[in-house]
């Protein structure tokens, strides 16, 4: 009856011409209907975050930063767009939440006890007992925080570069508060970064990268072998901490030793 009413005496005729007009609808819809789709089950179903947490958002197949993800905090949700601010510039931004459905979502809300690592280089030639020494120190530091640091979880070798002249360590601790309250985390960051370059300058175990040989020669062969590599009996200024200056070599410290160091965080916070 529609179709008689329509005009069209042959259904197959009219069933052709609605075929075609929902086919030119459905490429130009079929895309943007699928992500709105995508959108509503993010929002209904998974459920990532809610208003007023600290988001991030990277691509699900490349990793994350060890230090931390730059956060948006959630203003709004709708059903449509989600309405976030940086927290770090308080700029506004919106997605769409279909846009949103193929990222990966860190919610830092729920993200308890941030776990934070400090990257710290020694020369090759620094003892390992020197050490041994800093890492108590600095086991000594967190334990001595406890409103601060739930535990010590790691002091391990990450890289040796021989060519650099550097072994490089990793420190991993783990913070009472969540990457939601992320400024007290920095905070205690930056308090441990501080008082590990403290305790390498008062060991003398600082490491300084060695000095790129430049050939200002126009023409010819230049021999910098003079320049660069020194005799057997000089003590090399590439690596510093173990013959620093007269008695360093034979003078031996402890943890303990680094304790007037440690009063120095303690002294500062007191002052504020």
């Amino acid at each position: 009856v529609a179709v008689a009413i329509l005009g069209f005496n042959d259904i197959w005729t009219a069933f052709l011409s609605f075929n075609t007009v929902f086919l030119a609808f459905s490429f130009l819809f079929g895309s943007a209907a699928s992500n709105y789709f995508e959108g509503l089950l993010l929002i209904f179903v998974r459920r990532p975050y809610d208003i007023g947490d600290r988001i991030a958002t990277s691509n699900p197949k490349t990793d994350t930063d060890s230090n931390g993800s730059s956060t948006w905090y959630v203003d709004k949700v709708s059903l449509f767009t989600t309405t976030v601010r940086f927290a770090t510039t308080n700029e506004v931004a919106t997605y769409s939440n279909g846009s949103l459905a193929v990222l990966r979502i860190i919610n830092a809300n729920r993200s308890p006890k941030a776990i934070i690592s400090i990257l710290i280089k020694f020369g090759l030639e620094t003892p390992f007992n020197k050490i041994m020494v800093f890492r108590t120190a600095v086991e000594n530091f967190i334990k001595a925080r406890p409103r601060e640091w739930i535990a010590f979880s790691g002091f391990r070798a990450t890289r040796v570069e021989a060519d650099y002249g550097y072994v490089e360590y990793k420190i991993v601790a783990q913070h009472r508060e969540s990457w939601q309250n992320i400024g007290p985390v920095l905070q205690s960051k930056a308090d441990l970064s501080s008082f590990c370059l403290e305790a390498t300058k008062k060991l003398n175990m600082k490491y300084e990268s060695p000095p790129m040989p430049v050939n200002l020669a126009t023409s010819g062969n230049l021999d910098l072998s003079g320049i660069f590599h020194k005799k057997d009996d000089e003590p090399r200024g590439d690596i510093i901490g173990m013959a620093g200056g007269k008695g360093d070599a034979q003078k031996s410290m402890s943890a303990a030793d680094l304790q007037d160091v440690a009063n120095l965080f303690e002294i500062r916070k007191k002052t504020k």
